[in-house]
């Protein structure tokens, strides 16, 4: 079964290289493709050197949503591993367990959260089962992703749209804790002030989501409320 792991990035010059250097190795991916999306940056340049086998560099930011969708469109694979390009402690028993259980049937999807057992085991648990519907990392069936409606594949509507249509379908899922994987936050990455703007309007763009899927326009997709 083909898989390719798809990531998304902008302005990840940072990061992005250890992602790849763990992810473009793994035996069970077939191909990676990041989308640099309209970063200002050496992103691009990075992934090129990273071994990524494919980097599409788009002019304009489109956002998360149409920059995987423009990443799913540019493979074949049957199974596409979604990453983000800011994981920190990332290791290829992270990319064996998140696509692992898809490729042998176990289930349609998994889903992979941070980790913040140093909290405390108990949170982290808590934190995990808030977080999962919303994470960036996963590993999902093409036909799943098929299902999706093109209008959610869009800004941060992508993750809460497919959660929604896991559970209105019945497509089995496995929650997963990436142990020891953080990420690098938006305030580190921008600055206080416009990464902390970029972080509510993440959770805007989530909000609003899921108020258009829970509205009778999602009918039409055979959704059930």
């Amino acid at each position: 079964m083909k898989t390719a792991a798809i990531i998304p990035a902008y302005n990840e010059e940072k990061s992005i290289g250890n992602v790849l250097d763990v992810v473009a190795n793994h035996p069970l991916v077939g191909e990676v493709v990041v989308v640099d999306d309209g970063s200002a940056d050496s992103t691009s340049i990075i992934a090129k050197e990273h071994n990524a086998s494919r980097v599409i560099i788009l002019n304009e930011n489109v956002g998360k949503g149409k920059a995987l969708d423009i990443g799913v469109q540019n493979t074949e694979a049957e199974v596409i591993l979604f990453l983000d390009a800011d994981l920190v402690g990332f290791k290829q028993i992270h990319v064996t367990n998140l696509i692992k259980p898809v490729i042998e049937g176990e289930c349609e999807m998994t889903v992979g959260a941070i980790d913040r057992s140093k909290l405390s085991p108990t949170l982290n648990r808590e934190l995990s089962r808030i977080e999962s519907p919303f994470s960036g990392m996963r590993a999902i069936k093409r036909s799943v992703w098929d299902m999706v409606p093109d209008e959610y594949k869009n800004k941060f509507y992508i993750e809460t749209a497919i959660t929604y249509l896991a559970k209105k379908k019945k497509i089995k899922v496995k929650p997963l804790v990436l142990a020891g994987v953080t990420h690098i936050i938006k305030e580190k990455k921008m600055g206080f002030w416009k990464g902390h703007w970029a972080r509510w309007k993440m959770h805007l763009n989530i909000v609003w989501a899921s108020v258009l899927l829970r509205t009778k326009r999602v009918k039409r997709y055979g959704f059930s409320h």
